[in-house]
């Protein structure tokens, strides 16, 4: 009976074992494939990546003359008597962009021949008549009659109809040009061209030089050469401008295309009509990266270590269990944070609602038609100011933003803030001080993500606010950056909850009111994503104020 019971149990180990056998086999087949899998997704997503870094530098760098040079205000300096007063201006284009050949502009009732040419010293244009001068400044200043006669009688067509920017190809001496000119007139109805300023491309010469040298630089700085990627530039017709030729037809190559413009294509169409510019590509292939196969053997690995399965089943027990913990803290976060954001959405409703059924009545009086539009207003800014604060926190909880960095006034700023929030300060009784030093020069950022940045802290100056109803924005600056702070009296925040109070869903003990703990964790990541910082000094009953320092344009 012994024996039979311990055959029992041994063919039932065997069995057991044989099983476990063959389940640590099919388990450590699937998991070769998976790291396989896995492998051909990352170099899938390396292709995407890439590509899309080297096109978004292309697209920058190839728009930056027209958003930056030609729209710069030291143009106004520009006097056809006196051309060499926007050297400098030309100068720093010229070293900062290669694609330019020259710059021209031209002032309304001057000559044709008064239209200035400012061209490179070490690469003049062949159609530009004249000696070759041998100064040391890098920018010469010449006239070309005919050639202005054909730029302006082209631009002059495209400012019948009231456009901006105009942009075309033509050849100049046998070789191909492209043409870029911003149009300024001086009235508003765009009826009297007052001045042209623009630049023209040789595009025989970035075919040869221009592509092959951006791609080399950003390659070199990405590192993707180091991990084995391939990529190349081709033009309309397939060929091959930059980069290595390589098969395109792979499962791990991606493709984007661009617009053979140097200007702001998204900003800029339709300008021209009858103006179709060549599509070129960008192509990256993974297919013999590294990272592709790199997996196989550390799969193999786990197969020969098979023994250790007891091990990582145990360790990924654990794993799971914080992974399972970790998810509940955050449904709990997610689920708070919904429930504030939908008291948060429901109040200005509800306000608007009750002003819209008090309106349909119809039996107002002209003061309280009015007050009731300011209530909908103001209701409707914050509102608006909910939805622009979870729309960047979807950004920032999920992607880097993508911001459009510009020279910014900083009243501007002020007065994006100040137009935001009117009806809303005048209904509670505030008093709103903006104060910009004299001296505070441009800061380089977005406009829109500002104005969300210093909505935050104007919203939190207010919404925390007692009987001293007073909010003063005041900007200054020191050592090439911008400061501006916000200060308000407050309920202020105490010491302990300051490293707190800048994380998502986070609310001091002080926060009275409902909220979404997302403004000033918004506020912070963009002034960090401008090279920036944000502090907050406060105290309990005295007040808060909250510094923003950001780089100068």
């Amino acid at each position: 009976m012994s024996v039979l019971v311990s055959d029992r149990l041994t063919t039932a180990f065997a069995i057991g074992a044989c099983a476990s056998i063959g389940l640590l086999c099919w388990f450590g087949y699937g998991a070769v494939a998976e790291s396989r899998n896995k492998s051909l997704v990352l170099a899938e997503r390396q292709s995407i990546e890439t590509a899309d870094l080297l096109l978004s530098a292309l697209t920058r760098d190839m728009s930056g003359v027209q958003t930056l040079v030609l729209t710069s205000p030291l143009w106004n300096q520009f006097v056809t008597d006196h051309p060499h007063e926007v050297n400098d201006l030309v100068a720093g284009a010229f070293a900062r962009y290669a694609y330019p050949d020259t710059f021209f502009a031209w002032r309304a009732g001057a000559p044709v021949n008064r239209t200035a040419f400012f061209h490179r010293i070490e690469r003049r244009p062949a159609w530009l008549k004249g000696e070759a001068s041998d100064l040391a400044f890098p920018v010469v200043i010449g006239h070309q009659t005919d050639v202005a006669s054909v730029l302006l009688q082209r631009i002059q067509s495209d400012a019948m109809h009231s456009q901006n920017l105009s942009f075309f190809e033509l050849q100049l001496d046998g070789v191909p040009y492209q043409v870029i000119a911003q149009l300024v007139y001086d009235d508003v109805y765009r009826q009297h061209l007052s001045w042209v300023v623009g630049f023209t491309v040789n595009l025989a010469w970035t075919r040869e030089h221009y592509f092959s040298e951006l791609a080399e630089q950003v390659w070199t700085i990405g590192r993707s050469s180091e991990t084995g990627m391939l990529m190349h530039i081709r033009d309309s017709g397939g060929r091959v401008v930059a980069g290595t030729a390589f098969d395109e037809r792979g499962t791990l190559t991606c493709q984007r295309a661009f617009d053979l413009v140097f200007l702001d294509s998204d900003s800029a169409f339709p300008v021209s009509p009858g103006y179709a510019p060549a599509t070129w590509s960008v192509v990256v292939s993974s297919a013999g990266s590294r990272y592709v196969f790199q997996d196989v053997a550390a799969a193999n690995r786990v197969l020969a270590l098979a023994g250790l399965s007891g091990l990582a089943f145990a360790v990924g027990l654990i794993l799971t269990w914080r992974a399972e913990r970790a998810s509940a803290q955050l449904a709990a976060m997610r689920s708070d944070f919904v429930s504030a954001v939908t008291h948060e959405l429901k109040t200005p409703i509800a306000t608007i609602k009750a002003a819209a059924e008090t309106l349909a009545k119809d039996r107002l009086t002209g003061m309280t038609v009015h007050a009731c539009g300011r209530i909908v207003v103001m209701e409707a800014g914050r509102l608006a100011r909910l939805v622009d604060n979870l729309l960047a926190y979807s950004r920032i909880a999920d992607v880097a933003d993508t911001y459009s960095f510009t020279a910014i006034d900083v009243a501007a700023i002020f007065n994006d803030v100040q137009e935001d929030f009117e009806a809303r300060l005048d209904r509670e009784g505030f008093e709103l001080d903006l104060t910009v030093a004299p001296s505070t020069p441009p800061v380089r950022g977005d406009r829109f993500a500002l104005r969300l940045l210093f909505g935050n802290l104007v919203d939190n100056a207010i919404k925390y606010s007692d009987s001293r109803r007073s909010v003063t924005l005041r900007a200054a600056s020191a050592g090439g950056r911008v400061t501006v702070e916000v200060i308000d009296l407050g309920v202020g925040i105490p010491e302990d909850e300051l490293p707190q109070v800048i994380k998502k869903f986070a609310r001091g003990r002080q926060a009275a009111g409902a909220g979404s703990g997302l403004g000033l964790a918004i506020a912070s990541r963009i002034a960090n994503d401008h090279g920036g910082a944000l502090r907050i000094r406060s105290r309990v009953g005295t007040g808060t104020t909250v510094t923003v320092t950001l780089p100068a344009a």
